[in-house]
């Protein structure tokens, strides 16, 4: 029995650790794409390294330029261990979360609901591991 006990503990450790190395990976490649939006103005989306959209900025921006500004205070406040990461709940009972500038303003959301709290917590835990360090590439489409 014991050794049985022994297999299927080191068996849920090697998942485990099979998941954070998942993770860990889809961290290390997450980007922000920059994008022209219907209205012609641009905007950006965080992207996990699964393809998963995980943000977005929830607005349009005239110039590339201040697309690309939007996307520097993203990263930098991700990367602040005091980061304003807000959670509340949506019209449809779902989990979500923003990112506050210290103005107060949004400067990033999630881009679904989570039924639980717990995985809305594990997408800001990835945003603040891969946002300040993503690539920012440019896309064509909406």
């Amino acid at each position: 029995m014991f050794r049985t006990l022994s297999v299927a503990v080191l068996a849920t450790f090697a998942l485990a650790l099979a998941g954070l190395s998942a993770r860990a990976q889809d961290e290390s490649k997450m980007k922000f794409e920059i994008y022209k939006g219907k209205k012609d103005d641009f905007r950006w989306r965080l992207k996990a390294g699964n393809g998963a959209t995980l943000a977005t900025g929830g607005q349009g921006y005239k110039a590339k330029a201040d697309a690309k500004n939007g996307i520097a205070s993203v990263q930098k406040a991700a990367a602040n261990p005091k980061a304003n990461f807000e959670f509340y709940e949506d019209n449809k009972k779902e989990h979500r979360w923003r990112l506050k500038a210290t103005n107060g303003q949004v400067i990033a959301s999630s881009s679904e609901g989570y039924k639980d709290k717990a995985d809305a917590e594990k997408a800001v835990d990835s945003v603040k591991a891969g946002a300040p360090k993503a690539e920012v590439v440019e896309v064509e489409g909406k």
